[in-house]
């Protein structure tokens, strides 16, 4: 498939695309399009090559990358914990079965009352992003009668150039800022909150080793001088994550062995210095786990020519896979149903009444008919979870996960009464 890290589980028969050995007609068929498909064996072995490369290092998984019960229960089963960002990511860990002793809440924001629900909880820890929280985050805790631990996120003073998104280096809503993160903590009493450790996260999508191991490295040693300037025991690292997978065919796969030789040496050269054996260490994992696993698939409704240009309509757009437009990105998408034709550059496009609904620029395809398929592919991050699904009141799509090669429906698709979802009084 060109961008796809494995050819497996993505096939061909007779010109058509398969999906473990599926065509993709016969999915369209069974539960409708548009419609998402995720292989869940891509997200095993994506995991499965995480902890074979980084052993001793613990894995989080983001399900803001993807909320999907099915993908949270593969991964937790296979001994994820899960990073959370919300109130409501609490209640799906809690349905997926994880752990709370294999949760962390991170992001900015946190109400008092998700703040409440996690110390009841008694999830690992609460990463606080200001003061202003670490003061929240005690009286809560004081209230309860409840002992608490949080980790410091940090905003340091580097970050990672190459990336497309970076979240550390300037000013930032998230975390406390390197320079005074000493003075902001020790301004704040704390009785009741038990500070293990630190968060760093510095950027998403990074291909990058260099980058990838210079953040490593900072972020390890920040955790050994912070628990001596603040006088806390350290038992926490969490790295944060932000390892990219290739959209294009321009972009190369990330180096994870090589990523993960150094890593350990690094580890190593600092363990001579500091004791990190009752050190807990991880990574914060969304997109690298799960982006590859999926497929959007939408079906032609028409096909015109405006001024020399092929446009090709399809029945879901941007309402569905918001990324193209959202983060200008560019994803490998295919005529599912004629992957050898060639010929024709064509824009595919959804039914939305706005010009930035594309979700393709320039697709070489061969002779196109409405009822096709198209394919696009590494939607299995941010795709449902990123998209604004009651523009313009489509019914919101299917999701369906490929189990051991048999598909399993795992959302149902919305319908007209989706529009109502929540209003009252009409």
């Amino acid at each position: 498939m060109g961008t796809q890290v494995w050819k497996e589980p993505f096939g061909s028969n007779n010109g058509e695309l398969t999906i473990s050995g599926i065509a993709v007609s016969k999915l369209a068929k069974r539960y409708g399009t548009p419609l998402y498909v995720y292989d869940l064996s891509v997200v095993q072995k994506k995991y499965e090559m995480i902890k074979e490369a980084l052993p001793g290092f613990d894995v989080f998984y983001s399900p803001k990358a993807n909320p999907n019960l099915h993908i949270m229960k593969r991964l937790t089963s296979l001994g994820a914990g899960l990073e959370i960002a919300s109130g409501g990511e609490l209640f799906l860990a809690r349905k997926a079965g994880v752990s709370v002793g294999d949760v962390v809440f991170v992001g900015p924001g946190k109400t008092d009352s998700e703040l409440r629900e996690a110390m009841i909880a008694g999830i690992y820890a609460i990463v606080v992003e200001s003061a202003g929280e670490l003061r929240r985050i005690e009286a809560i805790a004081d209230e309860l009668q409840k002992d608490v631990a949080v980790a410091l996120r940090i905003n340091t003073m580097q970050t990672a150039e190459s990336a497309p998104e970076r979240m550390v280096g300037g000013p930032s809503k998230f975390g406390f800022d390197e320079e005074s993160v000493v003075s902001a903590v020790n301004s704040v009493p704390l009785k009741r909150t038990r500070i293990i450790g630190i968060h760093v996260y510095a950027a998403s999508g990074v291909l990058d080793v260099g980058e990838l191991l210079s953040h490593f490295k900072r972020t390890l040693e920040l955790a050994v001088r912070l628990s001596k300037e603040i006088g806390f025991a350290l038992r926490f690292i969490d790295f944060g994550g932000g390892f990219g997978v290739p959209y294009t065919e321009e972009q190369n796969e990330l180096d994870l062995k090589a990523y993960a030789a150094a890593v350990q040496e690094i580890v190593a050269e600092e363990s001579k210095r500091t004791d990190l054996s009752g050190v807990r260490l991880a990574f914060e994992l969304g997109r690298y786990l799960v982006a590859e696993s999926g497929v959007y698939l939408t079906r032609v409704v028409d096909v015109k020519q405006s001024r020399g240009k092929t446009f090709i309509i399809t029945d879901g757009g941007i309402n569905h896979f918001m990324r193209p437009a959202f983060v200008n990105a560019k994803h490998h998408a295919v005529i599912a149903t004629d992957l050898d034709g060639t010929g024709t550059v064509a824009t595919v496009g959804g039914p939305l009444c706005t010009p930035i609904d594309v979700l393709v620029q320039e697709l070489d395809v061969g002779s196109v008919e409405p009822g096709d398929l198209v394919a696009v592919f590494d939607t299995g991050a941010y795709g449902y979870s990123m998209s604004m699904l009651y523009f313009l009141s489509h019914s919101l799509p299917a999701e369906v996960v490929i189990d051991r090669g048999l598909p399993v429906l795992a959302r149902r698709r919305g319908g007209l009464e989706d529009a109502l979802i929540h209003q009252v009084n009409y």
